[in-house]
């Protein structure tokens, strides 16, 4: 009997140390923490595996002459990516009109880099206390890892309607 009561006793003292140290893993704001984190970092995970799904598909679609993704940004440029046209390379970068615009094109360590600051200014009239000016301001900048064959060092650019189009030569 002393034994049978010595064990009883024996297997509450576990039982109450293993509900305790679950209180104590519930009531532990870390722990907590913890098992939340894994749950966002085995979401982001997912979402990482999503994205890079369907960025592979869409660099692997087919935009008129080139494989290369077109590119957009939040003020309206667009580029294609460097096209082959036998005895050079193109970039045509599409830009919005009505606007001063500056350029620079700049080939270092194989890389072009194109930058585009445009400001456009607006005058209203404001009836009998004259005009308003304001001014806007939007930049762009796309680098691009030139081909072997690519001389950077020559690259040039012309302005026609509403595009930017830069021309590398090919080394000879």
């Amino acid at each position: 009997m002393k034994k049978l009561i010595f064990s009883l006793t024996a297997l509450f003292a576990i039982a109450n140390a293993q509900s305790n140290a679950t209180a104590s893993v519930m009531n532990d704001p870390f722990a907590q923490m913890d098992k939340i984190f894994k749950m966002q970092m085995q979401q982001m995970e997912q979402m990482e595996k999503q994205m890079n799904q369907i960025f592979k598909a869409f660099e692997q679609s087919n935009f008129g002459n080139t494989k290369m993704p077109v590119i957009f940004n939040s003020g309206g440029m667009m580029s294609s990516g460097i096209v082959d046209k036998k005895d050079h390379y193109e970039v045509a970068l599409k830009i919005g009109k009505g606007a001063k615009t500056k350029v620079n094109v700049e080939a270092k360590n194989g890389i072009l880099s194109i930058k585009v600051e445009q400001t456009k200014e607006v005058e209203s009239k404001n009836g009998q206390y004259g005009s308003v000016k304001s001014y806007s301001t939007s930049s762009y900048m796309q680098s691009f890892t030139l081909p072997k064959d690519a001389d950077g060092t020559k690259a040039t650019y012309e302005m026609k309607d509403d595009k930017i189009i830069v021309k590398i030569p090919k080394k000879k």
